[in-house]
């Protein structure tokens, strides 16, 4: 028996190299070396870092078994949204649909304010002097065109920057191991005294945090070809992918700068720390490219996270919690156009806010907004590992037995991740106001909300309440080989 996921052939099919580019993107991996990892070594465990993205790879390629397992079964714009109804009913999903739109939301106004507040630093040591708000202007209109169109125009952009940057990394940690050999990977990143240096949390925290990106992959299940084939593909290689250039890098950079002196260097050089490892090793160049690609790394990140967002407001619609307005692909331009100038307005009118403060965006608050998308997540993958454990665990059928094992260590990993940024929330969104420190408690009760929602539904309009997470493109699939004549519609 055949099953179709699509009832539009026209929808443009993205394969699986350009999603993987566009989940490589949405976590930045430059960005995240250069920004994320001088913290990471000052104030974590330092030279154990390395051991840290280990983890973080491990346990998210052991949540990546459950989330292509469902992937394969679920195919929806809807991802998380869907897989947590499909785990945990239909409120818990609901909770999470809201969790998902804020959280997105929140990062993309934030990369939007940064873009600009990069490119102002960039530019401004080659004497060029403008506000922050035209560069951030600029790249919300380069990300607005992009958005409105199909995916595919997009993937193929952030193909070329995602391969800018992969290169760079590559010429840094050839570099190191050429001046260093064999010191560069030094084996004392991974003893049991320096991996579990009381540091050790706020390092996971940032290990974690830096993948952020990868788990868009099941929003563009409706877009892409093969999708029960191509998403978990891409699932798989973008994890492995950007945990290894992770690891390799972090590792290097501890070799470059001597695991002794690691931990007093990052603290030192601060946000400088890389550029400077850069030039020692590879020169003034590399440092002044690697520079304008942190810009782009950024600019790559904020379409895919802008993509995400759009995708999430598309599915809430066309499920009718959001105005069915923004629930449509353009018939012409094969995408959800009017959810994308939703999301666009919205970082507009929250940029403009920012720069009515009359501060840089690092001071207005960008790098909380940025944080507080982050955490929020990581917090829906912990709820959708969980979701997806409770589905297994319901249908036996549906997953073998490593699948469940590896689905379980993932949602124990998630659930400590979600810990550890929730109370280094200050840490994460680098500020020391009271109030950040209350902010994580915002999606608990974003989760609340949307349950208590959802209930009212099934109550006072009980059709669409039924419908929720029952529309096209859906199917919750036995594997064949067990039982062949099995198969159930979600």
């Amino acid at each position: 028996m055949t099953m179709s996921f699509s009832t539009d052939e026209c929808r443009p099919m993205l394969p699986a190299q350009r999603l993987i580019f566009l989940l490589i993107a949405a976590a930045a991996p430059l960005a995240a070396m250069i920004g994320s990892l001088p913290i990471a070594l000052a104030r974590g465990n330092g030279a154990g870092t390395p051991a840290a993205f280990l983890f973080a790879a491990l346990t998210l390629l052991c949540f990546s078994v459950g989330y292509a397992a469902m992937s394969r079964r679920v195919v929806n714009t809807g991802a998380f949204y869907t897989y947590v109804v499909k785990g945990l009913g239909k409120p818990a999903g609901v909770g999470a649909a809201f969790t998902a739109m804020v959280a997105y939301v929140s990062f993309t106004i934030g990369l939007a304010a940064f873009v600009g507040y990069f490119l102002d630093l960039v530019l401004s040591t080659l004497g060029v002097h403008l506000s922050w708000l035209v560069y951030a202007a600029g790249s919300i209109a380069i990300v607005a065109v992009l958005g409105y169109f199909s995916i595919d125009l997009s993937s193929k952009i952030v193909g070329a920057l995602i391969t800018a940057e992969i290169i760079i990394l590559v010429i840094f940690d050839m570099g190191v191991v050429a001046a260093k050999g064999a010191a560069a990977l030094p084996l004392e990143s991974f003893s049991p005294h320096v991996v579990f240096d009381p540091g050790l949390g706020i390092a996971l925290m940032i290990a974690f945090t830096s993948f952020i990106g990868f788990e868009s992959a099941a929003l563009y299940g409706e877009e892409a070809r093969e999708p029960t084939r191509t998403v978990p593909i891409a699932i798989y290689t973008s994890v492995i992918l950007i945990g290894t250039f992770y690891l390799l890098t972090a590792w290097i950079t501890v070799g470059a700068l001597g695991p002794a002196q690691v931990t007093a260097e990052a603290a030192a050089q601060n946000g400088m720390l890389m550029f400077n490892v850069l030039t020692r090793y590879n020169g003034e160049i590399v440092a002044d490219i690697t520079g304008v690609l942190v810009c782009t790394s950024l600019l790559a990140s904020y379409l895919a996270i802008h993509n995400a967002a759009t995708r999430y407001i598309f599915a809430l619609s066309r499920e009718n919690l959001l105005p069915p307005v923004f629930g449509h692909f353009h018939p012409e331009r094969n995408a959800p156009s009017t959810a994308s100038i939703a999301v666009t307005a919205i970082t507009i009118i929250c940029i403009a806010g920012l720069g009515a403060t009359g501060l840089d965006p690092y001071a207005a608050g960008a790098p909380v907004l940025i944080g507080f998308g982050t955490l929020g997540i990581i917090f829906l993958q912990g709820f959708a590992a969980v979701a997806i454990l409770a589905y297994f665990a319901r249908r036996r059928w549906a997953a073998k037995s490593w699948e469940f094992l590896a689905s379980t260590l993932g949602a124990l990993g998630l659930i400590v991740a979600t810990v550890l940024a929730a109370v280094n929330f200050k840490l994460l969104a680098t500020s020391d106001l009271p109030a950040v420190g209350w902010m994580p408690l915002i999606y608990p009760a974003t989760v609340a909300i949307g349950a208590g929602f959802a209930l009212w539904l099934r109550g006072a309009r009980p059709k669409l309440y039924n419908a929720l997470a029952d529309a096209d493109l859906r199917a919750d699939i036995v594997d064949s080989s067990r039982n062949p004549q099995e198969i159930r519609l979600a």
